[in-house]
């Protein structure tokens, strides 16, 4: 498993961009239709210059005064025209790269919550879910620009140097050569910025995704941080935060603010070379006499090397956001596919087998498991369930109960032993195949903002209606629905905090249901269940023990003396197994937990 903290050893750029192209791979037409429109753009555009010249050139002409204001006209027509021509260009070509690029990060954005959901609980517990949410959200959007304007800005800026310096290349060489001394620095420079804005983009994006993840964390936890007083500790470890973010910005900041002058400063030098050595022709013809016609011939080369070298130094200076924008992009790209490259602990099997007939008989086969490695959870651990039985586990905390749920249903990889589902093998089952026939009812349950019917379908359509509302009469969750004057279209806030906790479990018990599972597990589901609720769900306990396999979890021990049979856990290890009374008969573990349960609701 990756460390999603700051890293400070890198992908090379360019297997970065090599992944990021490949994501461009099936809008390769839009953009070379876009690159087409972009020579176009480009070759209009560096005829501005000319036409200047030629309008210079006009005043210095023999002709009368209406035939120059004649080609005057026509020159202001053409002027307009080419700047219609390119509006339209860049139009069309900017909606292009637009559809194109939103498309990109549409399919890179779906790829990476889709991966997400690949990871293992142990592999998720290692991972803020603010960094997650920061990758999914912020870091794709990095990448729109990119997409959309870098890529493209960045060749026709590449493109529009190269024809402007051919261009004064001949118009004159001898100015045009000089002016090349600069560009040694120029390439110098941008390579220094290159290189510090890529670590100072590196390490905004590192201190984005913390301080996501410190909102992520406290805000789910303002509760408690009320309850014991520790907002003042809070907004300090914010400020903290806040500080880290805002330095690692006046960084890159700084990097950029010293970039572009620089840039405007070579540009200005090529421009004071271009004037100095054509203003000494012209001095030099004016020295000599030379006719008008001549001088201002060589006063329109002038403007136009002088609107070339400004132009030519233009995409120069662009380059500096460009490159903010690439290097934003890259660093993004970076954290996006380290999470692409977190290969999941637990995958199926290339011969991995679908359930179709799921009988709900459950094995373990001497299991041993770890959390952290030698930290031994469960510790030889083996016993069966038979279809259509229900069995409960009970013990302390810690001793195991809830890994063995976990565990049937793959959340984690056992070390050792043998997991079995009717007879097979959980490995060589698969995963999806395993989970649709197993309905979980955690203790902490967990509702999505939506309505109370989404949230018992999970938007399933193969579970109607009728279903939805059958499965909420069976576990008695419709007597306070039917209460509600929306009903099942009630609107359930962020984690169904308008709902009480025993109508939250009960919402999950109708959840599980309707997916008609072979096995329930009810991980300590009566744990935080007031008593009216409980005795609410007692009798639909009851009734689901004859539809399918149980697994229970208790947590009350009055809920499962009806269990088939009763495993007691000590320190990962079974201690006791059997019926109710006959566990009680022996005076052991089970006897002495049911004594101490009984001695506190006395008391």
């Amino acid at each position: 498993m990756k460390d999603f903290q700051e890293q400070t050893i890198t992908k090379a750029d360019r297997t970065i961009i090599a992944r990021l192209v490949r994501y461009a791979k099936p809008f390769t037409k839009d953009f070379l239709l876009s690159a087409l429109l972009m020579l176009g753009d480009v070759a209009v555009s560096a005829l501005g210059p000319i036409l200047i010249g030629l309008s210079i050139r006009i005043i210095g002409d023999t002709g009368s005064i209406s035939d120059k204001m004649y080609q005057f006209l026509w020159l202001s027509i053409l002027f307009l025209g080419i700047i219609g021509v390119v509006s339209i260009i860049i139009y069309y070509q900017n909606w292009l790269l637009q559809r194109a690029g939103q498309k990109i990060v549409y399919g890179i954005r779906m790829d990476v919550f889709g991966h997400i959901h690949t990871l293992s609980n142990n592999q998720l517990n290692q991972i803020p879910v603010g960094k997650l949410v920061t990758r999914v959200t912020n870091d794709t959007n990095t990448l729109s620009e990119m997409y959309s304007s870098v890529i493209v800005t960045l060749l026709r800026n590449t493109l529009m140097m190269l024809t402007y310096y051919v261009i004064m290349l001949v118009i004159d060489y001898k100015s045009t050569l000089f002016m090349s001394l600069i560009f040694p620095l120029v390439i110098l420079s941008t390579f220094l910025f290159r290189k510090l804005s890529r670590k100072s983009y590196r390490m905004v994006r590192n201190r984005v995704s913390n301080i996501n993840a410190f909102l992520s964390e406290n805000l789910s936890g303002m509760k408690l941080t009320q309850i014991f007083n520790q907002e003042e500790k809070k907004k300090l470890a914010f400020i903290d935060q806040s500080k880290k973010l805002r330095n690692a910005y006046f960084n890159e900041l700084m990097v950029f603010a010293i970039y572009r002058p620089l840039m405007y400063l070579f540009s200005m030098a090529a421009t004071i070379i271009v004037i100095y050595y054509i203003g000494n022709d012209i001095l030099t013809l004016l020295a000599n006499n030379a006719s008008p016609e001549v001088i201002l011939l060589k006063v329109s080369l002038l403007v136009m090397m002088y609107q070339y070298a400004q132009s030519l130094f233009e995409p120069v200076q662009q380059l500096a956001e460009q490159f903010n924008v690439l290097q934003s992009a890259l660093a993004s790209s970076e954290k996006i596919f380290d999470v692409l490259d977190t290969l999941p602990e637990i995958e199926d099997a290339v011969d991995a087998i679908e359930l179709t007939d799921f009988k709900g008989e459950i094995e373990f086969k001497n299991v041993w498991f770890s959390y952290i490695e030698n930290e031994w959870v469960l510790k030889d651990v083996s016993f069966k369930v038979n279809p259509n039985d229900t069995v409960a586990f009970v013990g302390a905390t810690g001793s195991g109960k809830t890994t063995i749920m976990s565990l049937i249903v793959r959340n984690y990889e056992i070390q050792k032993g043998q997991i079995l589902i009717d007879g097979i093998d959980i490995k060589k089952i698969k995963r999806d195949s395993l989970r649709k026939h197993i309905g979980q009812m955690p203790q902490d349950v967990f509702l999505f903002s939506g309505s109370i019917e989404s949230n018992i379908t999970l938007h399933n359509e193969a579970i109607t209606k009728a279903e939805m509302i059958e499965s909420s009469q069976y576990v008695g969750v419709d007597t306070f629905i039917n209460k509600l004057d929306d009903g099942y279209d009630h609107i359930v806030r962020e984690r169904g905090n308008n709902f009480s906790t025993g109508q939250r479990q009960l919402l999950s018990f109708a959840r599980a249901l309707s997916y008609k599972p072979t096995v329930m597990i009810l991980d300590e589901a009566t744990a935080n269940i007031d008593s009216e609720t409980e005795a609410l769900i007692q009798t639909s306990l009851e009734k689901m023990m004859q539809l399918s396999t149980m697994l229970v979890v208790a947590h009350r021990l009055s809920t499962i003396q009806h269990a088939d049979k009763i495993i007691v856990m000590q320190q990962g290890e079974i201690k006791e197994s059997g019926k109710h009374q006959d566990l009680l008969k022996q005076k052991g573990l089970y006897y002495k937990l049911y004594q101490l349960q009984y001695e506190q609701k006395d008391n």
